[in-house]
């Protein structure tokens, strides 16, 4: 049985969109904004740089979502990081590579936002280096205030 292309790869972004305003719980960290798209965009990229990370030009992804059969709506993923940590990760752990840098996913919807990022912890349960665990905790910890930041600013 063949399972449309949309549905492998996003079938938690659709329960995520089902699921209340805060939700910290197992490997996605998601709040919703009450910060219009643009809004909120400005507003992660302020605090991702307040915490020391650099932002990459967010990337607009509605064409691939909509041509995956999603509705027509504004969708973006804003990568950040320490340039220096994550070419030091993906030199040393070249395995760890897909998931660098962090990225965080905001979707648009009316005049409010969705934010999601999976949980640095994920990473634990397959990179076990103590050194790595570390760093997932310290990317937890900031993406949490990130988010908490984004969703409490008016």
């Amino acid at each position: 049985m063949k399972i449309c292309a949309c549905l492998r790869k996003w079938p938690v972004i659709i329960l995520m969109l089902l699921a209340p305003s805060a939700l910290w719980a197992g490997d996605l960290l998601m709040v919703r904004s009450q910060l219009s798209f643009s809004d909120t965009q400005s507003k992660i990229e302020e605090e991702i740089n307040a915490l020391g990370y650099f932002t990459s030009t967010p990337r607009r992804v509605d064409i691939d979502l909509v041509s995956a059969g999603f509705s027509n709506g504004t969708y973006s993923v804003i990568a950040y990081g320490k340039p220096d940590k994550i070419k030091a990760l993906a030199e040393n752990y070249p395995e760890l590579t897909p998931f660098l840098p962090p990225q965080i996913v905001i979707f648009g919807e009316r005049k409010e936002s969705l934010l999601v990022a999976m949980s640095p912890l994920y990473l634990a349960e397959f990179f076990t280096q103590p050194e790595l665990i570390e760093t997932f905790k310290l990317w937890n910890r900031d993406l949490q205030i990130i988010l908490e930041n984004v969703r409490d600013a008016r």
